[in-house]
């Protein structure tokens, strides 16, 4: 793997990605969701770092990564092409990705699309729309959210709601500069990727022939659709669903059950145990 520590802007697929590196062992990728921004991995790369190289980065157009002109049009498969053009880079043989939400989704792309870079796939909360029963009722239940700021913030506050009703109780230890730069790149989200991730699909025959080891993960706070969504994802791939605490951003306010869960990965027989993940409550400072 490359020597690179710190942080870095970097070319990849096209466009130029904040990246940073960090900690030393075998390789642990993370790749966010909502606000595209890696500093909502703080706590979480923090515990992963003691064992792990992490490689955090935000992606296309979001935060730290300079916005790109044509960055109205995008799609899960686009960003995915991204981390496998960034691992390729960094030198990274094999790794496993951690994604988050709209991040489980190109986390999952970019497997089926390069499955020889990765060890193993986390996938928490993927908010894969496109195969629920009734996706205008999810859609639906965070639009008055989304309204309610544009109202008052204009497309600014009409991300920040978004995020912050996606983090639930955990919205409080969102970072200031994470909310500065979504407000900043409001549109992507809102214009570009909403509409582009809503509608990605994978197909399900590439699912059940893959052979990269999946753990497939639903909070314990959260909306049924985001259990139906990770239902679909854990049956096409003959595994089962497991549960982990907190709400769909737990990353924020149980990092520890996250990391362990990541860590579990790295064990001889990850693709065949049943994942149990304790409650972390109480273990932040």
């Amino acid at each position: 793997m490359s020597t690179m520590n710190g942080a870095a802007l970097m070319e990849a697929n096209g466009t130029t990605l904040h990246v940073e590196v960090a900690g030393h062992g075998t390789p642990v990728l993370l790749v966010p969701g909502a606000a595209g921004d890696a500093r909502q991995y703080f706590e979480l790369a923090q515990l992963l770092g003691e064992n792990h190289t992490v490689i955090v980065y935000d992606r296309r157009n979001n935060a730290r990564s300079p916005r790109q002109q044509d960055w109205a049009e995008t799609s899960v498969e686009q960003h995915a092409g991204d981390i496998v053009a960034l691992l390729e880079s960094l030198g990274t043989k094999r790794c496993v990705v951690y994604g988050n939400s709209t991040g489980a989704l190109i986390a999952l792309a970019a497997v089926l699309e390069a499955p020889g870079l990765f060890s193993g796939a986390v996938l928490h909360e993927p908010a894969l729309l496109s195969v629920l029963a009734n996706p205008d009722d999810a859609i639906a239940s965070v639009q008055p959210a989304i309204a309610a700021g544009m109202e008052t913030g204009g497309f600014a506050g009409g991300a920040e709601a978004f995020v912050r009703y996606a983090a639930g109780e955990a919205a409080a230890l969102l970072p200031p500069d994470l909310i500065e730069g979504l407000r900043t790149n409001a549109r992507v989200l809102l214009e570009a990727e909403f509409g582009a991730f809503a509608s990605w699909k994978p197909e399900p025959r590439a699912m059940a022939g893959l052979r990269v080891p999946l753990v497939v993960l639903s909070a314990e706070q959260t909306a049924p659709f985001f259990v139906e969504a990770a239902e679909w994802i854990a049956s096409r791939a003959g595994i089962s669903r497991q549960t982990v605490p907190g709400g769909h951003m737990g990353f924020l306010d149980r990092p520890a059950a996250l990391a362990k869960a990541i860590e579990g990965m790295f064990s001889a027989d990850s693709h065949e145990r049943s994942l149990h993940v304790p409650d972390d409550r109480g273990t932040r400072g």
